[in-house]
């Protein structure tokens, strides 16, 4: 009977460590490169740094939770698809129920940069902004996920979102704030250097 009961122990001991098994960091690394070639993609290629490293750490973890052994996800015939979903699933999250989070993949010095909106605008300028482009996506898209989905499929922002950055930036910037910030940039830009030199 002791001879039962150790054999019995020593089998769920070996089938709960064999079940528990951690993933290398070389695979872990492995799941980061699938994401980092997806960079390209609208939902990813604007995010900051902390927020990109973020975004890896949540798709490598639910994978890696999911499938505990590396290699039964290895030989999924679909990894790479199955990392695309587990992407557009993190980036959903992101985003928020409410599209909260949009800032954080269109960040503000992003949009100055592309021209969308002016340097200088106060915070409510720019709360405004990102109230008015959020009410624009949830009329496009009704859910965080076909919105992410819409995204991560192209390369490029849709022409949709682009057009409602561009109808926010004209609601929430008049002509002459958009002049004033303008020359506000300017004076900024040119006395930096002058500042540097003394």
């Amino acid at each position: 009977m002791k001879k039962i009961i150790l054999a019995l122990s020593a089998i769920a001991l070996v089938v709960s460590c064999s079940q528990s098994r951690k993933w290398t960091d070389k695979e872990r690394d492995e799941v980061r490169k699938v994401v980092r070639d997806r960079h390209d993609r609208s939902a990813i290629r604007h995010m900051e740094a902390k927020n990109y490293t973020n975004l890896e750490e949540c798709v490598v973890t639910t994978i890696e939770e999911t499938y505990p052994d590396y290699n039964r996800f290895d030989k999924l015939t679909g990894k790479t698809d199955t990392v695309d979903a587990v992407i557009v699933d993190c980036l959903g999250f992101t985003i928020g129920p409410n599209y909260e989070n949009l800032p954080l993949l269109f960040p503000y010095d992003q949009l100055q940069q592309a021209g969308i909106l002016p340097a200088g605008l106060s915070n409510d300028q720019v709360k405004s902004f990102y109230g008015c482009l959020t009410g624009k996506i949830k009329e496009l898209y009704r859910t965080p996920d076909l919105f992410t989905i819409a995204l991560f499929d192209e390369p490029g922002v849709p022409t949709e979102v682009a057009d409602a950055m561009q109808q926010c930036a004209s609601m929430v910037v008049s002509p002459a704030d958009q002049a004033k910030a303008d020359a506000k940039a300017k004076t900024d830009a040119n006395s930096a250097p002058a500042q540097n030199g003394k």
